[in-house]
C-alpha cells in the first residue's frame, strides 16, 4: 500500500507575546523600576517608573516617584508622581494622579481625580527638570502640594484646602483620600 506523504505546511510563527510585568497585591517594590511590554501594578511602588509600553495601576496599586515615564498609562489606583506619556494618560473612576501630566492625551472618567498641571503637546521632558520633579515630589510626600486644579471629571477646579487634601500621605507614604 502506497502512503502519500501529507504536503508540508508553511509553519506559521509562534504568536509573539508581550512581555509582562506583575507587581502582586501585598508586593513593595522600592527603587528605579525599568520594564518592556506591560506593566501592571497591584502592590507598590516607591521610586521612578521608566516603561517601554503600558503601564496599567490597579485600583489597589500605588505608584508614588518624581517620575513616570510610559508608552501609555491606565490608572485605576493612585499615581503620586509627574507623568510623562507618548500616547494616552487614563484616569478611570477611583484613579487619581497627583502630579503633573505631560502627555498627547489625557481622559479623565467621573469620578476619578486629578491634581496637578497637563501638557497635551506631546511627550517631550516636563519643564524644570530632574531636581524640580524630585522637589515636588518630596512636597507631595509630605502633604504641602496643594497648587494645581483638581479635575474630576467636570474641569472645575478645586479649592486649595481639598487640594492640600488630595495629597494627605499617611506614614506609609501612600496617598490616602479623606
Amino acid at each position: 500500500m502506497l502512503r502519500r506523504t501529507p504536503k508540508k505546511q508553511p509553519q506559521e510563527e509562534p504568536a509573539k507575546r508581550e512581555p509582562f510585568t506583575y507587581i502582586h497585591r501585598g508586593t513593595k517594590l522600592v527603587g528605579r523600576l525599568e520594564a518592556v511590554g506591560r506593566v501592571r501594578v497591584h502592590g507598590v511602588v516607591e521610586g521612578d517608573v521608566e516603561v517601554d509600553g503600558v503601564v496599567e495601576v490597579a485600583p489597589a496599586g500605588v505608584i508614588v516617584g518624581a517620575l513616570v515615564r510610559a508608552e501609555e498609562l491606565r490608572v485605576l489606583g493612585k499615581v503620586q508622581a509627574d507623568v510623562v506619556v507618548s500616547g494616552k494618560v487614563e484616569i478611570w473612576n477611583g484613579g487619581e494622579i497627583v502630579g503633573d501630566v505631560k502627555a498627547s492625551a489625557l481622559d479623565i472618567e467621573e469620578g476619578a481625580r486629578f491634581t496637578g498641571r497637563s501638557d497635551m503637546g506631546g511627550a517631550a521632558t516636563l519643564p524644570g527638570g530632574s531636581a524640580d520633579q524630585a522637589d515636588r515630589a518630596s512636597e507631595r510626600a509630605t502633604g504641602a502640594a496643594g497648587d494645581g486644579a483638581n479635575a474630576a471629571g467636570d474641569g472645575a477646579a478645586a479649592p486649595d484646602a481639598e487640594a492640600a487634601s488630595a495629597a494627605t500621605v499617611n506614614p506609609g507614604g501612600l496617598s490616602v483620600r479623606d
